[in-house]
C-alpha cells in the first residue's frame, strides 16, 4: 500500500508576470519502507513539489489542482488546523540547511523536546529521556551535553543529526528530505545516507528523497523520478534508470556525473539552462535542449508513456514503443 500518492500535482505562483506554473501535472506514488528520490536541476520544481505536500506554499503560491493522498486521506482538503498535527508527527521534513532550521535562541534539548512534547503529549521529564534516546539513536556522542548545547556551538554533521533524530522522534510514516547532504563533506554524507537508511529499514518509514546528486540516488532509491521544468519526465526503479535511461535529459545528468572506472579529460555537460517558469518553450520543454530535437519537438508537447513495465518517459522518440535513441 501506498503511504503516499501525489497525483497530476499542479502548483502555481502568481506574478507581476501573471500566474506561472512551477509544478505541472507531477504524479508518483512512496510505499511503506520505500525510498524515492526526486532528481533534477535547480529550478526543476523537486523543492516546490515537497513544500506542496507538507502543505508549506503560502501566498502568492497555491496549490491549483491535483491531489496528495496520503494514507488515503486528500491533503489538499484538510485545513491548516489539521495539517499543524500532521507536520512533525505522521509527515517529518528534514531540510538541506540545518543551521537555518534550527533557532539559534534555543538549545537543541529545548527544541527537540518541545516537538515531542507538542506531538506525544508528554511530560517534560518523559520528553527529556526520549530526547536523548533520540539523539543517542542517531550517533551522536555525548548526548546528553548536546542535548544543552547551542545550534551554532555543533559541526555540520552534527546538526544534520539532530535534524534527523527531530524528524524522527515521532516514528513519522513519511519522511521528505531536501537535499539532506548538500552542506556536507563527503564523510559525513556518507554516514547521514546510511543513518537514514538504517532507521528508514528499522521503522518501515516511507522516504520522499529531494536530490540533485546522482550518487546519493544510487545509494538510497529504490524508484526514481526525473524532473525537468516542472514536470516528470521519466519514472522507474533506480537499476533501470542507471542501466537504461530513455529520456535525453536523463542521459545528460547521467553523462556529466564523474565514473570511478572512467578517466575523462573533460565530463559532458547538458548545454543552456532549465526554462524559467515565465519563459517555457513550446512543446517539450527541453527541447531548446535536446541534440535528439524533432520539428515536433518544438510544437506539440509529449505525454509522460509507459515505454516498458513501471518505466514511464516523456519524449517524441518514445511516441512509438520501438523507437530508439
Amino acid at each position: 500500500m501506498a503511504v503516499l500518492n501525489v497525483e497530476d500535482l499542479h502548483t502555481y505562483f502568481k506574478t507581476e508576470h501573471g500566474i506561472v506554473p512551477s509544478v505541472n501535472g507531477v504524479s508518483f506514488e512512496v510505499k511503506e519502507g520505500e525510498t524515492l528520490a526526486i532528481v533534477g536541476e535547480s529550478g526543476s520544481g523537486k523543492s516546490v513539489t515537497s513544500l506542496s505536500i507538507m502543505g508549506l506554499i503560502d501566498a502568492p503560491g497555491k496549490v491549483e489542482k491535483g491531489s496528495i493522498l496520503f494514507e488515503g486521506s486528500d491533503l489538499t482538503k484538510i485545513g491548516k488546523k489539521e495539517y499543524r498535527k500532521l507536520r512533525g508527527n505522521e509527515i517529518a521534513m528534514i531540510f538541506q540547511e540545518p543551521l537555518t532550521s534550527l533557532n539559534p535562541l534555543f538549545t537543541i534539548g529545548n527544541q527537540l523536546s518541545e516537538s515531542i512534547k507538542l506531538h506525544q503529549k508528554v511530560d517534560k521529564k518523559t520528553a527529556r529521556v526520549k530526547s536523548v534516546e533520540m539523539l543517542r539513536h542517531v550517533g551522536i556522542p555525548r548526548a546528553e551535553k548536546v542535548f544543552n548545547s547551542y545550534p551554532h556551538t555543533l559541526s555540520g554533521g552534527m546538526r544534520q543529526r539532530v535534524m534527523i533524530a527531530m524528524a524522527l522522534s515521532c516514528n513519522p510514516k513519511l519522511l521528505i528530505a531536501d537535499e539532506p547532504t548538500t552542506a556536507l563533506d563527503v564523510t559525513i554524507q556518507a554516514q547521514i545516507l546510511e543513518l537514514m537508511k538504517k532507521l528508514a529499514k528499522e521503522h518501515s518509514t516511507a522516504i520522499l528523497l529531494i536530490t540533485h546528486d546522482l550518487g546519493v540516488v544510487a545509494e538510497m532509491a529504490d524508484k526514481v523520478v526525473v524532473m525537468y521544468a516542472g514536470q516528470v519526465v521519466e519514472y522507474t526503479d533506480v537499476y533501470t534508470l542507471f542501466s537504461n535511461p530513455k529520456h535525453p535529459y536523463t542521459k545528460g545528468l547521467l553523462n556529466s556525473t564523474p565514473k570511478f572506472h572512467e578517466i575523462e579529460e573533460e565530463l559532458e555537460s547538458i548545454k543552456g539552462t532549465v526554462p524559467t517558469p515565465t519563459n517555457m518553450p513550446k512543446g517539450c520543454k527541453f527541447n531548446p535542449r535536446c541534440p535528439f530535437a524533432m520539428d515536433v519537438c518544438t510544437m506539440n508537447e509529449p505525454a509522460l508513456n509507459e515505454t516498458s513495465y513501471d518505466h514511464k518517459v516523456r519524449c517524441w522518440l518514445y511516441e512509438e514503443k520501438e523507437a530508439v535513441i
